[in-house]
């Protein structure tokens, strides 16, 4: 960590930066909050598995046992008040966690000096032991594909080189996010559609429609509803920012200030803090393909920002 104030912070060069992000304390880091960022999808896991259970049971019981839809309806609103409150708490913890230690990856990386304490930041000794003995650290790190975390070019510039990494560190977001929020409205279609042909091929009446199937459902559906409208906000801001950080590489790197990247960095962090949670699959199915346009569009910014300059 730099020993610089806000007010004579200056970006390391590429190079250095290229080294920071692959040092040990780095990676530790970022095994640590690879990790709470797991630990924090378990809650929501166990909220969305509660949750799918209710959407699978309700429609089964509504058609075999009719009286027990009310049964069904208090079950689905005392889970959707558990997971609100008790489960979202818990997953939030770890969140706050991750996104606390993410940040200090990177103010480690960038030489960016302390922006203050952070409350949800784990200890020395707690991020340690999530992230394993420092002599498995750098395997654990290989095996999970973390090297070389943010695209630099080690000819590049400090200031520039901060830039590229902080855009596309949120452009990465962006698209998980946008893929995440189609994910879910697509299955929210699905499972509507399927609920309608259900209720047809049994022929029910619209009161069983309503009472044994739709009521039960809807504190589920609502659920859902506002994740994926959260998911939309967060995409959006996310967006925001990404523009403002690309025009500002676009003008040349003279235009790029060491201070536009310290309120840059933490306008970050606290997206981080409150951004809903993208499930591993979609990250992992769309990683690859996410990493190589995050290094492509680094290329090309590094390509427009030299013929500015």
């Amino acid at each position: 960590m730099t020993s610089q104030t806000p007010e004579d912070y200056e970006p390391p060069p590429g190079s250095e930066i290229a080294a920071n992000q692959n040092s040990l304390a780095a990676l530790r880091l970022l095994l640590a909050q690879r990790r709470l960022y797991s630990q924090s999808k378990r809650w929501l896991g166990l909220r969305w598995l509660g949750m799918l259970v209710i959407a699978l049971a309700a429609p089964i019981l509504s058609v075999a046992k009719p009286e027990t839809a009310v049964i069904s309806g208090a079950v689905a609103g005392a889970w959707i008040f558990l997971g609100r409150t008790a489960l979202y708490r818990l997953e939030q913890k770890k969140v706050e966690q991750a996104a606390a230690v993410q940040e200090i990856f990177d103010l480690h990386v960038f030489g960016m000096p302390s922006s203050g304490s952070r409350a949800s930041l784990p200890s020395l000794e707690e991020i340690s032991l999530i992230a394993g003995p420092d002599s498995g650290i750098s395997k654990a790190a290989t095996d999970a594909k973390l090297i070389d975390w943010y695209p630099i070019d080690n000819t590049q510039g400090g200031r520039l080189t901060v830039a590229i990494c902080q855009r596309a560190n949120v452009s990465y977001s962006d698209r998980l996010l946008k893929s995440t929020a189609t994910v879910w409205i697509a299955g929210m279609a699905v499972w509507a559609v399927a609920l309608v042909a259900v209720s047809i091929y049994f022929n029910l009446s619209s009161s069983q429609l309503l009472l044994g199937i739709v009521l039960p459902l809807l504190p589920a559906f609502l659920d859902v509803w506002e994740y994926w409208r959260a998911i939309r906000r967060a995409a959006v801001d996310r967006r925001d920012l990404v523009t403002t950080i690309e025009q500002r590489i676009t003008t040349g790197a003279k235009g790029l200030e060491p201070e536009d990247m310290l309120v840059w960095q933490g306008r970050i962090f606290e997206l981080r803090r409150s951004a809903p949670q993208v499930p591993d699959i979609i990250y992992w199915l769309s990683r690859k393909r996410n990493e190589l346009a995050m290094r492509s569009a680094a290329e090309q910014l590094r390509t427009k920002a030299k013929g500015e300059e």
